[in-house]
């Protein structure tokens, strides 16, 4: 055991120090970040849509969803559900405004604003409209969830769940007016129909006559069964 002795100890700890004054007349101003072109601009608005899919508080929201808020069933196929351990994925679909436009509402702010644009501080806000319900959701199958993206199938604005207005009305002026016109075409065709609109959901059989070919014949009664099936499969929400 090495043992020191009390004076020199005290000599070690009793240091000189030295305070110094100093007035700042000019702070730094924070930097902004300029995107060079449309396409860099894309790539970070992807980032920030990675960092916030990929972050807890979001999984987590999204599993509360499913849990209490009823949405581990499609809404447009009634049938496919996860309930009694059935296998069916759904996916959380956001509308009418898609996550990389809320995004970009979020990223036009800032800069109009000149706060930061960093991307983790971006993702906070997004993720908090979540949770302050601002933002428009709906559970989809996977096939479903596509065919909606694709603008192959229609939804009214009364299915989705959440107040997506008030994000309207909070952000207006930062919004794509390419995205705000998207937005009142929506309002118009929701008004003319309460129910989900698509060529897709209806069988269609096509047939090519081609001389010195016969093909089989589908009986006509397989055509009226599936049609007859899809109905009584496709229940549609009308509230």
């Amino acid at each position: 055991m090495i043992l020191y002795k009390q004076d020199q100890m005290s000599d070690k700890r009793k240091r000189k120090i030295k305070n110094i004054n100093l007035s700042i007349e000019e702070k730094p101003e924070r930097p902004v970040y300029i995107f060079t072109n449309s396409r860099a601009r894309v790539k970070f608005i992807m980032k920030c849509e990675n960092i916030i899919r990929r972050s807890q508080e979001y999984k987590e929201y999204m599993i509360f969803l499913k849990n209490h808020m009823d949405m581990r069933r499609c809404t447009v196929l009634k049938g496919l559900n996860t309930d009694n351990g059935k296998r069916y994925s759904i996916e959380i679909h956001h509308g009418p405004f898609k996550l990389i436009e809320i995004v970009d509402t979020i990223i036009n702010k800032r800069e109009a604003l000149g706060e930061s644009l960093n991307p983790f501080y971006i993702a906070e806000e997004v993720v908090q409209l979540h949770y302050d319900e601002k933002v428009g959701l709906i559970p989809l199958s996977i096939t479903m969830h596509e065919l909606v993206t694709n603008d192959k199938i229609f939804i009214p604005l009364q299915y989705y769940y959440q107040q997506y207005d008030k994000f309207y009305e909070e952000y207006e002026e930062y919004i794509y007016e390419g995205t705000k016109e998207k937005i009142k075409m929506f309002i118009d065709m929701s008004m003319k129909c309460d129910s989900i609109q698509s060529d897709v959901l209806e069988p269609e059989f096509v047939y090519v006559n081609i001389d010195g070919f016969n093909f089989p014949e589908i009986p006509e009664e397989w055509g009226n069964l599936i049609q007859k099936v899809d109905i009584e499969n496709i229940q549609y929400d009308t509230n």
